[in-house]
């Protein structure tokens, strides 16, 4: 029961803490903060509410598993990570389809970037600035912090956002909005002046990683002066948003901004490809629908008018991710060979758009779409979306047996993982090995945190018994581990 109410207070926590408009704020020679609220919440007990709120986030329709974004985004994390202070978290990267310009951090190391901060980033250090402020929130322990001091509002807390949670699952948006604003906005009416240092700290050891990581440090300063001029929109507007009301940009967070990049020598960071082309995918998967993606299309033909350079490069490349989304198989080819040959560098992101096109484009060409598949996981073989590209395609060419052998021999991806489970699962059922796809998705069910479906995929398994000796006693003995596990649950929570 305590992990539950934890989840939910979290839940207040990022909605106070990062809104669009509060992303920095104000001074940066600072004690740490971070430690103070280790007694509160220990770090396995973070990282277990992070997964709970995370096997919410993953069934929201906002949620986006997009390969390519994923792992675009943890490489820029894991840069900053590195060049950051010692840190014992593990991080998670993901993007939510969303056009307002935002990102939060959740407890043990799971931080969002909303589809409209990569789109409205001029430059890749821009982006790297955000990501750095929230890496800094989970650096210094600024959730634990939080709990400890709202220990008095957590029945309050608690039930405002279930029904802000009940009204969206309802379909009331509009009602769901206005119960986590209104949720939002007292608590950080309560809580502003902490929040505000918490916010202080971020800045201080988000900017001291975005320059040890190499990125320009103007980054951080541009994009304070891009949410000034997005704030401004709001003055005087009835509608405004209750955090931009709360978190108001200053002039002084902007000039504390502007200080620090003049005090610290500017580097020469060249934007990545990879930059510009995720820039360009996320602006036609931030719609889901066929207006959206038409719309993605003409933005594209009038950039290419003036774009050079990565920017025409990213520009054929989104053409060809909407025209995929649109269907248009054979349009979306044409551009994605113009961006490959306009490439002056091999681009895993390119061509495994390219592969999978080819492989579209009709059945004589499905085989040159999987070898295609294989040479890019080959020059990229701890490419997470390389390796789900190839594997993908290897199962809709019916080649189930290698597949099978590729996911068992392959680097890119934990068998600890949903999604390592998932495929596998997907090719032993191809197979006909029951007892061997419902133990793997057994396991995808318990990696997520559903016990009970876990327990009844292997219940499958075990009445299917077409399994060897080995696989059915590591059937049965899995579930008799998942059934104590889920008797442990029940006493915990009583």
């Amino acid at each position: 029961m305590k992990l539950k109410a934890l989840c939910c207070l979290a839940a207040s926590f990022f909605l106070v803490l990062t809104p669009a408009s509060a992303v920095y704020s104000q001074s940066y020679n600072l004690p740490d903060l971070g430690a103070a609220g280790g007694a509160t919440l220990s770090q396995l007990e973070e990282r277990q509410l992070g997964e709970q709120i995370m096997s919410e986030i993953r069934n929201d329709p906002t949620y986006l598993p997009d390969p390519e974004t994923t792992e675009y985004l943890n490489k820029i994390g894991y840069k900053l990570i590195s060049a950051g202070p010692p840190n014992p978290y593990s991080y998670n990267f993901f993007a939510v389809r969303d056009p307002s310009i935002n990102a939060f951090a959740l407890p043990g190391g799971f931080i969002a970037i909303h589809t409209g901060l990569v789109t409205a980033a001029g430059s890749e250090s821009e982006l790297a600035s955000v990501m750095g402020h929230e890496i800094a929130h989970v650096q210094q322990r600024h959730i634990a912090r939080m709990l400890e001091g709202q220990k008095n509002n957590l029945a309050w807390t608690l039930g405002s956002l279930l029904v802000a949670i009940l009204a969206a699952r309802a379909g009331s948006g509009d009602g769901a909005a206005a119960a986590v604003v209104g949720t939002q906005a007292a608590i950080a009416q309560n809580y502003l002046s902490f929040s505000r240092d918490a916010e202080r700290e971020a800045d201080r050891v988000g900017f001291n990683s975005l320059v040890r990581a190499g990125f320009n440090p103007k980054g951080m300063e541009s994009f304070f002066e891009k949410l000034d001029f997005n704030n401004r929109a709001y003055e005087g507007a009835h509608a405004a948003p209750a955090y931009l009301r709360t978190h108001p940009m200053t002039v002084e967070r902007i000039s504390e901004a502007q200080n620090r990049s003049r005090l610290t020598k500017n580097s020469s960071y060249k934007d990545s490809l990879d930059f510009f082309l995720i820039r360009a995918r996320l602006r036609v998967l931030q719609s889901n629908r066929f207006q959206g993606w038409e719309d993605a299309v003409k933005y594209f033909k009038n950039d290419l008018k003036t774009a050079k350079g990565y920017a025409a490069i990213a520009d054929h490349y989104g053409l060809a991710v909407a025209y995929l989304r649109m269907n248009k198989i054979s349009e979306a080819l044409a551009e994605i060979e113009k961006a490959k040959s306009a490439s002056p560098v091999r681009s895993n992101i390119i061509n495994k758009l390219n592969s999978e096109l080819v492989f579209k484009s009709s059945p004589s060409q499905r085989n040159r779409g999987i070898q295609l598949a294989k040479q890019n996981f080959d020059a990229n073989p701890l490419s997470q979306m390389a390796l789900l590209n190839y594997a993908d395609l290897l199962y809709k060419g019916k080649r189930y047996k290698e597949m099978t052998n590729l996911l068992r021999k392959q680097h890119a991806l934990s068998s600890q993982t949903p999604a390592y489970q998932s495929i596998l699962g997907r090719a032993y059922q191809a197979l006909g090995k029951k007892s061997l796809s419902h133990q793997a998705i057994g396991e995808m069910y318990a990696l997520n945190g559903q016990k009970v479906a876990a327990i009844q995929q292997f219940q499958i398994a075990q009445k299917a018994n077409d399994g060897d000796f080995y696989t059915m006693s590591e059937i049965d003995a899995r579930l008799r581990e998942l059934r104590k596990q889920v008797e442990d649950d029940k006493k915990y929570e009583k």
